[in-house]
Order: C-alpha cells, then structure tokens, then sequence
C-alpha cells in the first residue's frame, strides 16, 4: 500500500460529531461499524497505512445506512447529488455518498482520501487510494459478515496477508457473480473498480 511515515493528523472533533451521530442508528448498525473500526486498526498496522483517517472514515461509512429509501434519494439531491439510473433503482446505494456530502458539508471533514472511502466504501471506484481501500476491505470483511458468507474468508485472508488489492478484486468477482445469478443489479462502477484493479496487476495503466 502506502509503506512509511505519515502525518499525524487530529481528527478528534471530527470523531466526537461522527460518535454523537452513532449513537441514533440501530443497536446492530452501530455493532458493525465498531467491528469494522476493530478491523480497520489491524490492516492499518499490516499494510501501514494512517489509523486516523481510516478510523475516521470507517465511523462515518454507514451515517446514512438506516435512512428510508425514499428519503436517502432526497437528501442526496438536496446535497446536490446527481444519482445515476442504477441509484435511483436502489436508493440505499446512495448511503456512502450522502455520508460524504455530510462529511464535508456539515462534519468539518475535507481531507479528500477520507471523504473518497465514505463515498465509495459500498461499490468501490477506479484509482482510490490507501485509505479508501482499507475502509471498503474493512466494511466488507466485519467477521459477523464472514460468518454468513463463507466466500469472504478468502477475501479476510488475502486483506491480512498484505495483498489489499488483491483482496479488493477477488470482493468484487464475488459480488458481481452472486448479483448476475440472483438477477440482481450490479453498480456500474464496480465492474470499472474490477477491471481497473485487473489493468493495473497486468501493468497496463
């Protein structure tokens, strides 16, 4: 990922509003974003990435994740949000970008590589960074979620062992298989993240 030193920044306000905002969601909701802050904090320490950013980013993820559907599609408008065709088919896919529209608009947050893992945690984008990968990874492999589907172990497994992108990848071939056989719909944008992330391990960006 990112080996070697990083700015110590202080998010200390930042979090104190995220975890005031916490304490409004469902008991469950707010048990799984502090399995993933647990997450978060151990693949910060294998691949070296800053714990405050992606502890601050992972608080932050699913602000929006208990809004009424129809709601969520009006607060993403009026915080001037454009949702796409697949977005307005499955409003809760807009979750993580109004949490990162709040972020900046409201949270006092402009650190641009938190505001980009907010908004992307749920279908991951082409040519994020650092932060926004261990929070996606983070999100995804909440150990309450790796007992319900086995297949993420793989994904768990390759996260520890270093290999993020890796473990990115193998997130998204899964998802994309499970939604096509269920006759579900897939975001566009995570089939780009897909063969971004393939273009990049055959070096060809």
């Amino acid at each position: 990922m990112n080996p070697g030193a990083f700015a110590q920044p202080d998010f200390s306000a930042e979090i104190e509003a995220i975890e005031s905002r916490l304490l409004d969601l469902p008991e469950g909701l707010q048990d799984h974003v502090q399995r993933s802050r647990d997450v978060g904090a151990d693949l910060c320490e294998v691949h070296r990435v800053d714990p405050e950013r992606v502890d601050l980013a992972i608080a932050a993820h699913d602000l929006y994740r208990a809004v009424d559907p129809e709601e969520l599609l009006a607060e993403a408008t009026r915080r001037g949000w454009e949702p796409d065709v697949v977005e307005r088919a499955d409003p809760m896919l807009l979750h993580g970008p109004v949490a990162g529209l709040w972020l900046m608009q409201e949270g006092g947050v402009d650190d641009p590589s938190i505001v980009e893992a907010v908004t992307w945690h749920t279908t991951y984008a082409p040519s994020v960074g650092p932060v926004a990968t261990l929070t996606f990874l983070a999100d995804k492999i909440d150990p309450r979620k790796v007992e319900k589907r086995p297949w993420l172990e793989d994904v768990r497994d390759l996260a520890y062992r270093g290999r993020a992108e890796i473990a990115v990848e193998r997130y998204l071939e899964n998802l994309l298989l499970h939604l096509i056989s269920d006759d579900a719909i897939a975001h566009p944008r995570a089939l780009d993240a897909l063969n971004y992330l393939r273009l990049g391990r055959r070096g060809l960006l």
